[in-house]
């Protein structure tokens, strides 16, 4: 089989382009190793057109839309650009909403309009557009003047509309998954290795008891949802056991499960199409 593979542009990746290379060359060693053409692309790259499948980690708009023709035609896609456009903010927070999945209540604001809003605090602001790219994207804010200071960054840095969602207290659970494939990790993160160190709002993890199984379900549930493949995420685990998904994010760096993540995301290649 003839397949090509796409890269992550690093503007997309910030702190962790990296850990993305590295996974996404063992991916094309493992499809090469299994006896498969493998062609590694840029994103301003023609994609040949004898290509029987792609895999790719962009977010970049054009490149989306250039992979959606491609499925169009046929050509097995591992992440559908519909899906990875589901991973924005906004979107994402919809999506779980019409399909009953517990995530933390949200407020939709307008950046210019809602200094003053009434809200409850402490909270997190975050830019709805898009991924986390700069540390300004989402904020803890504990107190109205932190609010309202949150939504000047987000302005100085263009954005017209931000998501304030409620803080709930409790373990940051980080999960990864491979629809259709039995692959499914989850680990509680060390904030120092993480993009923008946010974890440390939470404190160190207490380990509170939950049900490993109800996790796995319901965020492949939510990637069900978005229509996403490869992804992983983040949630929120409570003394009594709840899950709150917090966020979900297309093709993640697997990084510390990279070498068997590598092997199953070639077998999804492999049998998809």
């Amino acid at each position: 089989m003839k397949i090509a593979g796409i890269p992550r542009n690093p503007e997309n990746s910030p702190n962790m382009s990296d850990k993305d290379m590295r996974l996404f060359h063992e991916i094309a060693e493992e499809l090469r190793k299994s006896g498969h053409s493998v062609t590694l692309l840029d994103e301003s790259d023609e994609i040949p057109d004898d290509c029987e499948a792609l895999f790719h980690m962009s977010r970049t708009a054009a490149t989306l839309d250039r992979l959606a023709e491609c499925e169009a035609k046929g050509i097995f896609v591992t992440n559908p650009a519909a899906g990875v456009r589901n991973c924005s903010r906004r979107e994402f927070v919809e999506i779980l909403q019409r399909n009953s999945i517990r995530q933390p209540k949200y407020t939709l604001i307008d950046v210019a309009a809602d200094k003053e809003r009434n809200l409850q605090f402490p909270g997190w602001l975050k830019n709805s557009k898009g991924w986390s790219c700069k540390a300004d994207d989402v904020q803890f804010v504990a107190t109205a003047e932190e609010y309202a200071r949150a939504l000047d960054a987000l302005a100085a840095n263009g954005h017209s509309e931000a998501i304030f969602c409620e803080h709930i207290k409790g373990d940051i659970v980080k999960f990864y998954a491979i629809r259709g494939e039995e692959f499914f990790r989850y680990h509680y993160p060390d904030p120092s290795a993480t993009k923008f160190g946010l974890e440390r709002i939470n404190g160190e993890a207490q380990r509170h008891k939950f049900d490993a199984e109800q996790l796995r379900e319901t965020a492949l549930q939510a990637a069900e949802a978005m229509n996403i493949n490869i992804f992983g995420g983040d949630c929120i685990i409570t003394a009594e056991g709840e899950i709150y998904i917090i966020d979900i994010n297309d093709f993640p760096s697997f990084s510390a499960y990279r070498s068997e993540a590598a092997k199953a995301i070639a077998s999804s290649i492999i049998k998809r199409k």
